[in-house]
C-alpha cells in the first residue's frame, strides 16, 4: 500500500513540476523587424531574384553576394545602387562588381526595361539599423 501511494506521489510530482529544458540553434537565420540591432556591410547584399516582364536575371551574381561597385563606381546603399544604375546604363547592362566567397568579381548584369523604368532583378538589403 505504501509502494503505491508513493508511486502515486511520484508520478503527480512528475506531471506538476515543470521541467527545465535548454535549447540552442546550430545556425542563427537574421530576419523579421529589427530589434536595436545594427549590422554594417561593406557593399550591398543580395537576397534574392524576381522575375521582370517574365524574365529571370541569369547574371552570375548569387544570393549572399555582396554588390561593391556599378561601372567602377563605389556603393555602399541601395540609394546610391539605383542612382549609379541609373546614371550608367549603356545597352540595357551596367557593369557589376561584386564580392563572392570574399573574392571580387565583376560581371555585366542586365537590366530590363520595364516601362521606362530600368529593373535589375535582385532583390537586395544594404545596412541595417
Amino acid at each position: 500500500m505504501k509502494k503505491s501511494i508513493l508511486n502515486i506521489f511520484i508520478t503527480l510530482y512528475l506531471f506538476f513540476i515543470p521541467f527545465i529544458v535548454f535549447a540552442y540553434p546550430k545556425e542563427l537565420i537574421l530576419g523579421g523587424n529589427n530589434i536595436g540591432i545594427s549590422i554594417n556591410s561593406d557593399g550591398i547584399l543580395v537576397v534574392g531574384f524576381y522575375k521582370v516582364n517574365n524574365i529571370l536575371n541569369n547574371s552570375a551574381i548569387s544570393i549572399g553576394d555582396y554588390i561593391t561597385k556599378v561601372n567602377n563606381i563605389k556603393v555602399n546603399n541601395i540609394k546610391e545602387l539605383v542612382q549609379e544604375i541609373k546614371n550608367n546604363v549603356f545597352d540595357d547592362s551596367v557593369e557589376i562588381e561584386y564580392r563572392h566567397n570574399n573574392e571580387l568579381q565583376t560581371t555585366n548584369l542586365h537590366l530590363e526595361n520595364n516601362n521606362g523604368i530600368y529593373k535589375t532583378g535582385l532583390y537586395v538589403k544594404d545596412n541595417i539599423k
